[in-house]
């Protein structure tokens, strides 16, 4: 199905109607604006104001885990559609919006008049974009920030609320930081619409904001004692706050407190990295002593907010955008530098992390093409395995365990397949790739499918079942535990020691489980697991 950008925009305005139709929406809406304004709302009369209350809408209705909905409100509607009977919302729209990604991409190439590709900077899959008008404004190395709307075809188109950058020196920060958080972590690095907006779009006046206040006010709700509050300043105060990164929490003091926040407290760590990162800001700010070099800093404030106001100026008025970027490009004194790909200095690694999801696209291409876009469209979902093989640089490096992996481990962590028709319809696109894989490519992936998932197809389409009543972690440590009985009146669980104990879980959880299944979850007070995520028994020689 190919959807136009006027029916993408019908359908969020659709969802919306219908999310905020439900008992209490309304009113969480209202109340996650504060949670997505850290720092408080954008001023009415301002130009981004607009943008960034849509970018804001997008969060709330396709990212945010509602309280009341208990999930993202487009997931929530989708599984309900029948029941909820709004008129024009097809399945497909609601899909589409469900395939959204949020990141920053860099622009790699462009057919003017056509559209772009772009490279995402965090998951490092590229993607074309169906941009006509936006093709003739953008050029190569631009970098684009925020959210690519799924619209057929293996296309995307860009939100309008989405922010473009041009200069040569955020890309290179951009592409270093990046690199440092992909070593960092592991598996798929993915950024969340507010994260985004802490980073590109943060407002804070140091003469009248409260940073430090409103860090201190989120940890005390988040339940982190007092003491431990002052002693987070106190460390983030002793380190100095580095300006030339756009990405922190890598190797840095604010990694290391979110590291322990993680372990022992429930505080949401989206949340704590945002308003910490504003307060390491505010903690950071010269003393009074350093008055003559504030006022310096100042009065480059104020010549840095005359040239933007001249460049939005310019941009209204529709002057050539070349000229303009130009212009303040020069009104800021940065230098003019052409960034090359090739170069040693900054380069990219020489393999390509996104090939997987590379192969993927040409694979939807070439199904499309040869049977058809409906083919095309139902294969899609297989996309979830480019992202999770996002940091593999050589496609003949997958095997069977990573195919074990993807499907045994996770796609449950991320509650991607809702029905036992979503792990049919996930598996069928997988053993079509894995097929094209083997004999256009010449990587054994057939073989090695055929070996790995069947046997656990029927697992993972009943524990589709038991993930429903599965817990939110909310960063708590948990542990591994395998289901040993369930006879008598509470299961009988081991542990990776082969250290057998009775506890109780949820009763419709335990319904739906078999002994063999592997739990992640946590032992609490009066005998009970509190059960974060469920896998098939075939997940034991790779989730230990």
């Amino acid at each position: 199905m190919r959807l136009e950008p006027d029916e993408i925009e019908k359908a969020l305005a659709l969802l919306e109607r219908a999310v905020l139709a439900q008992p209490g929406l309304a009113a969480e809406f209202e109340a996650s604006r504060r949670e997505y304004f850290l720092q408080g709302e954008p001023p009415p009369k301002d130009e981004e104001t607009p943008r960034a209350l849509r970018r804001h809408r997008e969060w709330f209705l396709l990212e945010r885990p509602s309280n009341v909905l208990g999930g993202a409100p487009v997931e929530w509607v989708l599984h309900r559609l029948e029941d909820i009977d709004v008129e024009e919302l097809s399945e497909d729209a609601l899909r589409a919006l469900l395939a959204s990604r949020c990141s920053v991409f860099q622009v790699t190439g462009v057919a003017e008049g056509e559209g772009v590709w772009v490279r995402d900077l965090a998951a490092m899959g590229e993607y074309p974009l169906s941009e006509p008008e936006g093709s003739r404004a953008l050029s190569a190395d631009d970098v684009l920030v925020g959210r690519l709307f799924a619209i057929g075809e293996s296309l995307y188109r860009v939100s309008p609320a989405a922010g473009v950058f041009r200069s040569s020196k955020l890309l290179r920060a951009l592409l270093a930081d990046f690199e440092s958080l992909r070593q960092a972590r592991r598996g798929v690095l993915r950024l969340t619409q507010a994260e985004l907006e802490g980073m590109f779009w943060r407002r804070i006046d140091p003469l009248r904001s409260d940073a430090v206040g409103a860090a201190r006010a989120a940890l005390l709700a988040g339940g982190v004692d007092s003491v431990r509050i002052e002693q987070i300043f106190a460390d983030l105060r002793r380190s100095p706050f580095d300006a030339s990164l756009v990405v922190h929490g890598v190797d840095d003091v604010l990694a290391s407190v979110l590291e322990s926040l993680a372990f022992d407290t429930r505080m949401d760590l989206d949340v704590a990295r945002r308003v910490l990162l504003d307060a390491w800001v505010e903690l950071s700010a010269p003393t009074e002593s350093d008055a003559t070099e504030s006022e310096e800093r100042n009065d480059r404030v104020q010549d840095a907010r005359a040239a933007i106001e001249a460049f939005d100026a310019g941009r209204r008025a529709g002057k050539d955008l070349e000229t303009l970027f130009r212009e303040l490009e020069r009104d800021l004194e940065l230098e003019s530098e052409t960034y090359d790909p090739d170069a040693i200095d900054g380069a990219p690694a020489p393999d390509f992390p996104g090939v997987v999801g590379a192969m993927i696209e040409e694979f939807l291409w070439e199904l499309g093409r040869t049977r058809g876009e409906a083919e095309s469209v139902e294969a899609s979902v297989v996309r979830a395995f480019g992202e999770f093989g996002a940091d593999y640089g050589v496609f003949e490096n997958l095997t069977g365990r990573e195919l074990l992996l993807f499907a045994s481990v996770w796609l449950p962590e991320r509650r991607m397949l809702k029905s036992a028709e979503d792990v049919r319809r996930m598996l069928r696109a997988l053993r079509e790739f894995c097929a094209w894989s083997q004999e256009n490519q010449d990587v054994a992936l057939l073989d090695a499918y055929e070996k790995t998932i069947p046997p656990m197809e029927r697992a993972l389409a009943r524990l589709v079942e038991a993930q429903r009543w599965c817990r939110n972690d909310g960063g708590q440590p948990s542990t591994l535990y395998e289901i040993a009985s369930l006879d008598g009146p509470r299961p009988t669980f081991s542990d990776a020691r082969g250290d057998r104990f009775e506890a109780d879980i949820e009763p419709r959880l335990a319904a739906a489980l078999e002994v063999g299944d592997r739990l992640r979850a946590r032992r609490v007070d009066g005998g009970r697991l509190d059960v974060f995520c469920c896998y098939p028994s075939q997940s034991a020689s790779i989730a230990r």
